[in-house]
């Protein structure tokens, strides 16, 4: 337990001085020097930034009177902090390092794309099989933070915890940092249905409290992968599961259509990053 106990408070203070991905810093920058205070434009842009996400998740679901069962949603703890304290978080988190360090590890541009396609893939589903899309969203844009954080830093954090003898396969250097992100957020006293689809990512048919939106996490993440051409599942270039697709009475098709989905969703991330939010 000590080398986990090490290797997560690596992580929580690397993720504290961590700036937003260069493609957002700017409209962060612009939201607040405007003076803009509209909450709608507020929260797509907290939709599309993982981290300010992230801490505004964190201090809802840390509040002495936070509902029974937590927030598992930037809406949810959006409402929750409150309008005004939302918007600090945003000016604080916009200029807290921009003075300090002219060159602070940001969640990279590739990171923050893969983000930002796992989370709109899932809001897709989530909406087709009647789960929370808010929800799904949330789990979609977070679920790899531990990966982001360690990438951000250009080194191996988890390294010490899953490769200590330096020949772990990329299967099991999978499962050891999605273990890492649930441990975080765990710690953060984010609920276990956000918690749980982001354990069993990898095995999503072993998780028995929200097996459905871990089964949508786990096809998220290879639709990403085909998407950006990365290799969000070890064993990407095997397609799908078909186990999960039948549980969820999904066809290849399926996936293929999804791609046009998510093209038009991100064209609309991009436009809100360019400040015209009619297409959101």
């Amino acid at each position: 337990m000590e080398r986990i106990n090490t290797t997560v408070d690596r992580l929580q203070n690397r993720f504290e001085t961590l700036t937003p991905a260069p493609l957002i810093s700017n409209s962060l920058k612009s939201l607040v020097t405007e003076g803009n205070i509209n909450p709608d434009e507020i929260i797509a842009l907290i939709r599309l930034e993982p981290l300010l996400a992230t801490r505004i998740m964190r201090e809802a679901n840390q509040l002495s009177n936070a509902r029974k069962g937590g927030y598992s949603s930037i809406e949810q703890a959006a409402t929750a902090v409150g309008f005004e304290r939302m918007y600090d978080l945003l000016g604080i988190y916009a200029y807290q390092y921009y003075d300090e360090f002219e060159e602070a590890a940001n969640y990279t541009p590739e990171a923050w794309k893969r983000s930002i396609t796992c989370a709109v893939c899932m809001e897709s589903l989530a909406a087709k099989h009647k789960l929370d899309p808010h929800e799904a969203y949330s789990i979609g844009l977070l679920h790899s933070l531990a990966s982001a954080i360690s990438e951000a830093h250009g080194d191996e954090l988890a390294g010490p915890l899953t490769d200590p003898f330096g020949r772990l396969n990329s299967r099991l250097k999978s499962f050891g940092s999605s273990g890492l992100s649930y441990t975080l957020f765990r710690a953060w006293g984010f609920p276990d249905n956000f918690t749980d689809p982001i354990r069993f990512q990898f095995s999503p048919l072993d998780c028995i409290t929200t097996g459905k939106m871990a089964c949508l996490l786990n096809l998220s993440k290879w639709i990403t992968g085909v998407i950006r051409e990365s290799d969000e599942l070890p064993d990407q270039e095997k397609g799908p599961d078909l186990l999960v697709l039948n549980l969820l009475g999904e066809g290849e098709q399926t996936l293929w259509n999804l791609v046009t989905d998510v093209s038009d969703c991100l064209q609309q991330a991009e436009a809100t990053l360019q400040g015209d939010h009619n297409l959101v």
